[in-house]
């Protein structure tokens, strides 16, 4: 729907574009049909050129007529275009959800109905302390992902996903040349690490994660021709990490927990730190205007799954103080910024 400006005078000009915002913000309907046509791989299915509805139905498996009236919505937004003789055929946006695509961003848009059925009681999240996800589910987010293989299965492409848009990102942005030896704490499969590792071949490092984890990140490590250069460690940040990094990388970690908890792991890495050494936090990082900020908009899918949440600079300067270290850069990177910090 869209409000018709022609037929508004002057005095309604401002109504009416406000009219048409909220009915581009308040649809929830195109945020799930783009991740069904995700999890159907339409967009891999049209890699070699247009094809009808009916046609594409065939092989992802399913109903043509319903599909056509999916496809033909999309393509307002540009996902999708549609010629004369109704084919649809890849715009750049949908191209980028190929599993093909170099820079493929179709992880972060796979249909998770777990998360779905969370934010659709995010109210209650916002009545309460508790999460809408353990509203929901009866267990926290973590639980349920242990217990369930196929919502694990999608948050690790997820985190797959964004990692191969950080990982050119964090080395565009930051000097790595005067880190020996980095530490990747939370390195979970070790897909970060092993960019910095590959793109800087006299480095160190050194990947921390949980020893049902840890373990996991041979793999790639080994893949990308670093596992040799690269120590994997079990254990746990809030209780020790390992000692003589000269970079301690935390990426998207402190989003899942709560203020003192990241405090604590802030102290983990103070001791174990190196007077020059310094903290690299790859985080979302709220802004203090008005402006349109990623980092809010990802705050409330925190606030639904869990008890994290984005900060400020600000905020996040006082979680630093509290370990002894200061914030002294915050970096853009065209994804999360980096934040590094310092000793006092």
């Amino acid at each position: 729907m869209t409000v018709d400006t022609n037929a508004a005078t002057t005095d309604e000009t401002a109504d009416v574009a406000a009219m048409n915002q909220l009915v581009r913000i308040g649809d929830y309907v195109t945020p799930i049909a783009l991740r069904v046509i995700v999890e159907l791989r339409v967009p891999d299915a049209l890699a070699d050129g247009p094809r009808t509805a009916e046609d594409l139905a065939e092989e992802v498996g399913a109903h043509g007529p319903s599909l056509y009236r999916v496809l033909r919505a999309l393509t307002a937004n540009g996902v999708f275009h549609e010629d004369r003789s109704h084919r649809f055929s890849l715009t750049p946006v949908s191209d980028l959800l190929r599993d093909g695509h170099p820079y493929s961003m179709r992880g972060m848009y796979r249909l998770s109905p777990a998360d779905v059925h969370a934010v659709a009681e995010l109210e209650y999240g916002v009545r309460n302390a508790e999460s809408a996800f353990e509203h929901v589910h009866g267990t926290t987010f973590w639980e349920y992902t242990a217990k369930h293989p196929e919502h694990h299965e999608r948050y690790q492409h997820n985190m797959w996903s964004m990692a191969t848009l950080e990982i050119p990102a964090v080395l565009r942005v930051y000097d790595w040349s005067r880190t020996g030896t980095l530490v990747d704490l939370g390195g979970g499969t070790g897909q970060m690490i092993a960019g910095i590792l590959k793109a800087h071949p006299a480095m160190r490092g050194v990947l921390l994660d949980l020893p049902d984890v840890a373990p996991g990140s041979r793999t790639v490590l080994e893949r990308e021709g670093v596992l040799d250069r690269c120590e994997i460690v079990s254990g746990d940040f809030f209780e020790s990490v390992p000692s003589g990094g000269d970079t301690y990388l935390l990426k998207r970690v402190f989003y899942d927990f709560t203020d003192d908890e990241c405090t604590r792991i802030l102290r983990s890495v103070r001791r174990a730190m190196k007077p020059d050494a310094r903290v690299l936090v790859l985080d979302g990082v709220v802004r203090s205007d008005n402006r349109h900020d990623s980092g809010k908009l990802h705050d409330l899918y925190v606030l639904a799954m869990g008890q994290g949440r984005c900060r400020s600079r600000e905020e996040l300067a006082d979680i630093f103080a509290g370990a002894d270290l200061k914030v002294t850069r915050v970096i853009p990177t065209g994804a999360f910024p980096l934040v590094e910090g310092r000793a006092v």
